[in-house]
């Protein structure tokens, strides 16, 4: 295949992205898994041609958690985990992989998909230059700020590589410098302001399962959340303009439940109830979600 086909090939696949609903679409290459993480599992090791990465919006135009709501019961959880568009973001990239197959050519085992996985995707976003990482810690976009999903594929085509135009911190230059809104908005002061978080203060860590007892300080500032924490990016300058969210019917949860339900459920029963959901992945389980919501009733000693 000639250099000026190899192009085109991009600028189809790039563009068979965007119209599965994906943005700023870009092209890493060569892609070796090892160069993003220290673990890298025997299956996820091989180097690949190229790498799609890409980012899903969820945007912030789902329903909002209301604070002066009379329901003590009900607990928060987050806009990124009221859908599950971590699965979302896998239909459609096979969907690509289907696409670049019946075209193109290609064995399904070379178009390997990587979204929530054991390779880290905000190295593979920032690298790409999909978006630069913030104060936040998070990877932040020009259309979608950081209210996004993040997902890549490998492909078995020799493509050239786009090249990172932004630098960290490139998008938080408005912000104060010691200070930035999200660090200002955490309220248990987890983010360093440098791009990093002290895990070992954020509500979201905890929320997810880790940590094997909650320092009270964090327990303070835990509210009403059943899970995810969205502060930081809350407060964001570039996520408080209206950012349209991605069509997703994957895993639809409310704004809260009713943790005191909760409580009365088995875990088989809690396993069903949030089978499908962000909240029924494997790692979070039945007792840290009983956990959860033991806290937004205000007891946080339930085990």
């Amino acid at each position: 295949m000639s250099i000026m086909s190899y192009s085109i090939l991009k600028q189809n696949i790039l563009s068979i992205a965007e119209d599965e609903g994906f943005i700023n679409p870009r092209i890493l290459a060569p892609f070796f898994p090892a160069d993003f993480t220290r673990e890298v599992p025997p299956n996820y090791a091989a180097p690949s041609s190229s790498l799609l990465v890409a980012a899903l919006p969820y945007g912030n135009q789902l329903e909002q958690n209301d604070d002066k709501a009379d329901a003590s019961h009900l607990g928060w959880i987050a806009p990124f985990a009221r859908r599950n568009y971590y699965r979302e973001a896998v239909k459609r990239l096979k969907r690509i992989s289907l696409k670049l197959r019946q075209r193109y050519g290609g064995e399904k085992s070379s178009f390997r998909i990587f979204c929530n996985s054991p390779i880290p995707e905000k190295p593979l976003a920032e690298t790409s230059g999909l978006g630069c990482v913030g104060k936040n810690s998070l990877i932040i976009t020009k259309t979608a700020g950081s209210l996004v999903i993040l997902g890549a594929m490998t492909l078995p085509f020799a493509l050239t590589p786009d090249k990172a135009e932004l630098k960290r911190f490139d998008f938080c230059r408005g912000c104060d410098e010691t200070n930035p809104p999200c660090k200002a908005a955490c309220p248990t002061k987890a983010l360093n302001g440098d791009g990093t978080i002290n895990r070992e203060k954020c509500v979201q860590w905890y929320a997810s399962g880790h940590g094997s007892q909650i320092p009270a300080e964090v327990l303070a500032h835990w509210d009403r959340r059943l899970y995810g924490c969205s502060n930081c990016q809350d407060a964001c300058p570039h996520n408080r303009r209206p950012i349209k969210g991605t069509e997703c019917e994957e895993g639809v949860l409310p704004a809260g439940l009713d943790a005191r339900k909760i409580l009365t459920m088995t875990d088989d029963e809690i396993k069903a109830f949030f089978k499908g959901t962000a909240m029924g992945l494997s790692w979070l389980g039945p007792k840290t979600i009983r956990r959860n919501a033991s806290i937004v009733l205000g007891d946080p000693t339930f085990s």
